[in-house]
């Protein structure tokens, strides 16, 4: 979730530290902890409410992902130390959600692309370089949770993630990133940006919805994915 450094002040959590979050206000670390917690925990009620009235896939990976008897934070076994980026155990666990609540027992299926922000891309440990490229086991990196699905399932998966991507920035680059290539799937993922920059709940529905049905007009099955929990 690159972008400009916010500097936090002391607060009664502790020491100054400094959030890379692209905000362009100081905000307390707790106030902004509390903020970007409440928007999270809303915007995944909404998902998996319109999830069940479109009666599209949904697949929880904040529950995946998060400290069970603490579903607001991410548990720091699946992250690289900075709070919000996942190591590579977080993309194993990822990708595990993703096969057992909807690809293990999905209809056939050939082609997913995987669009979203850096838990989708793989950031930092992983370039974009080769997306929108078949991944290869034997040349990509597994810091990515596409390529633990190509692993599981022998079928064609397509990273197409930017870090740094709210669902507005998923939404612009649809018909490039995800119609070019003619997939039958298209994982959607998202949510973590439109928190830390302040977005509002509406719009960054809107834009998931606009994406989804995109994808049923181009008889494209999508599956959402919830928005992970934040460490800090």
């Amino acid at each position: 979730m690159p972008g400009e450094t916010l500097i936090v002040p002391p607060a009664i959590i502790g020491p100054m530290v400094e959030i890379n979050t692209g905000a362009r206000r100081v905000v307390s670390a707790e106030t902004f902890r509390d903020r970007t917690a409440s928007f999270i925990n809303s915007i995944n009620e909404m998902i998996r409410e319109n999830c069940r009235k479109l009666m599209v896939p949904c697949v929880d990976i904040s529950k995946a992902l998060a400290i069970p008897e603490k579903p607001d934070l991410l548990d720091p076994q699946y992250a690289i130390g900075d709070n919000a980026h996942l190591n590579i155990d977080g993309h194993r666990r990822v990708a595990k959600a993703f096969h057992e609540e909807y690809f293990r027992d999905a209809p056939e299926f050939d082609v997913v692309v995987c669009i979203g922000d850096s838990h989708t891309q793989g950031f930092p440990l992983r370039d974009n370089s080769r997306n929108g490229v078949p991944i290869e086991l034997d040349i990509d990196s597994p810091h990515q949770y596409p390529y633990w699905l190509v692993k599981e399932t022998g079928r064609t998966f397509i990273n197409c993630g930017i870090a740094g991507n709210t669902f507005y920035g998923i939404r612009n680059r649809f018909e490039n990133d995800v119609i070019a290539h003619f997939p039958d799937h298209c994982c959607i993922q998202g949510g973590t940006n439109d928190s830390l920059l302040g977005y509002s709940l509406d719009e960054s529905i809107e834009d998931l919805l606009f994406v989804v049905n995109k994808c049923l007009e181009a008889d494209i099955t999508p599956v959402v994915g919830t928005t992970p929990p934040l460490g800090f």
